[in-house]
């Protein structure tokens, strides 16, 4: 139709309208969902506090919220869109073990198959490694045996690998491992003769109809890159700024770590899996089962690619996240619910493991209010009164050597009620133990508070396993301990 055209039935209209004697009606605007609101508001506060990225929530196949953050790129003024590509961070494992299950489904092997059959000169410390152990980590290799962006090719990365000690013999442990996931990535190739990406693509990207997730394949177009910032600020760039060895990064990142995607690929591909798309029901079933506990005292057990929870309604959440100090992104996939959170983000901040979390937490929960990260003030040292007690007592403890009944009387008086309800002392006893191992007697290097009632302690090992990094939360009532997290640096 000719503008000319349009333009002639707009005025006729307007003339109809004009001539009708009935009083003029305006339509009012709908009404605002109130979870959509809570949940728009509360990442506009993220925002301010130095979030940005891109966030999809689908529920019963509606979108709840589909919205960019911040900005995509600073220096240009470019800002996070739903389309935006992000990097995924270990997000990349699901895809590597759905390859694996894609060529048991094929007849080309089987999970229960020894690595040894596909790789060659394999070292009798490791004879007994099952692609299933590779897949739930519970091989034993460690967590990574280099760096990231080291341009290092499939032969040398497994000769490295071969020669690595393992952290314990196979099958008798849990240590999350990008290593195991790199070797799977190189069996996929073995196994199907042509690049990991290539087969990624060809088996199972394509036919999801997933056409914006890849390392090279898809050839974005630099506009659609997030970039991505360190915590001062400074430019990062994108992981095809990096070194690159035969199309994508070099084997200590390949497979493990590094893919970029978006957040509407990321929910296309958890419903490809859901409706047995790409896999068939029994494959992906298996994919699903909580196959190995993620650590002594663990809440949840790794499947394929995947974390398995129990939630507190008694239903599935799937989930993984991924991120390399820069870049972050998070996939939960409420199974039985049919609720999907797919949080990415460009600029990694202090708190960003709990966003996806606290939104999946307000889809539930109408009343409840999540914390909003702040920007961090530098204490000198920790602060006068209970809440510098708090963690000088938490140092002491880590840092001793004292029978159960010690630790138990200092939990009792240090964590707040909210400990006991959740788990039995039990697991206290156990996940304590296990700090006591992993950084023994410390000192206190840093305090930022980062919040009203929360805290960031980095102790510093006195033996060799370095520094580690404690979040806190008191209550503002008694300065108990209300939230605890350690991560080590």
């Amino acid at each position: 139709m000719r503008l000319s055209t349009v333009l002639s039935l707009v005025l006729f209209s307007a003339f109809l309208a004009c001539s009708n004697d009935a009083p003029e009606t305006v339509a009012a605007d709908p009404p605002v969902d109130p979870l959509i609101a809570r949940i728009d508001s509360f990442m506009q506060r993220n925002q301010r506090a130095g979030f940005a990225g891109s966030l999809l929530v689908v529920r019963d196949g509606t979108p709840v919220i589909d919205k960019g953050y911040g900005l995509r790129d600073r220096e240009q003024n470019l800002p996070n869109t739903p389309t935006t590509v992000h990097a995924i961070g270990s997000i990349t494992k699901q895809f590597t073990a759905a390859c694996i299950l894609k060529l048991q489904e094929q007849g080309k092997l089987d999970v229960k198959d020894q690595m040894s059959k596909y790789i060659a000169n394999v070292p009798a410390d490791k004879a007994t490694i099952t692609l299933h152990h590779l897949l739930t980590h519970s091989a034993g290799f460690p967590g990574a045996i280099g760096d990231d962006n080291e341009p290092i090719d499939g032969a040398d990365f497994t000769k490295l690998a071969m020669k690595t000690p393992l952290e314990f013999p196979p099958g008798t442990g849990y240590e999350y491992s990008n290593v195991g996931y790199s070797l799977l990535g190189i069996i996929v190739e073995i196994v199907s003769g042509v690049g990991y990406e290539r087969y990624l693509h060809d088996a199972l990207l394509a036919p999801g109809g997933i056409s914006h997730t890849g390392y090279r394949i898809p050839d974005w177009g630099k506009e659609e890159l997030a970039i991505g910032y360190r915590k001062d600020g400074t430019r990062w760039g994108t992981m095809l700024d990096h070194p690159l060895v035969n199309g994508g990064p070099g084997w200590h990142l390949r497979a493990n770590g590094g893919l970029l995607s978006t957040t509407h690929d990321m929910y296309d591909w958890v419903r490809a899996l859901a409706t047995n798309k790409v896999l068939s029901k029994p494959l992906t079933d298996l994919m699903f089962a909580p196959h190995v506990l993620e650590g002594e005292g663990a809440e949840s057990h790794y499947g394929f690619g995947w974390a398995i929870f129990n939630t507190q309604r008694d239903t599935r959440l799937i989930t993984h996240n991924g991120g390399n100090g820069i870049q972050f992104a998070d996939v939960l996939w409420y199974a039985d619910e049919d609720l999907t959170v797919v949080l990415m983000s460009n600029a990694n901040k202090r708190g960003m493991q709990d966003i996806a979390w606290h939104i999946g937490r307000m889809c539930f929960d109408p009343s409840f209010e999540p914390p909003v990260p702040q920007d961090a003030k530098m204490l000198d040292g920790p602060p006068a009164g209970p809440v510098g007690d708090r963690m000088k007592a938490l140092s002491t403890i880590i840092g001793s050597t004292g029978d159960d009944a010690q630790l138990t009387a200092w939990l009792k008086e240090n964590l707040g009620p909210g400990f006991f309800e959740d788990f039995p002392l039990e697991r206290h006893l156990t996940v304590f133990a296990q700090l006591r191992k992993d950084i023994g007697p410390n000192a206190i290097e840093s305090v930022q508070q980062t919040g009203p009632e929360e805290y960031e302690v980095k102790l510093r090992s006195q033996g060799d396993q370095g520094l580690f990094r404690i979040m806190m939360q008191l209550r503002p009532s008694d300065a108990r301990i209300a939230g605890l997290s350690v991560e080590k640096e």
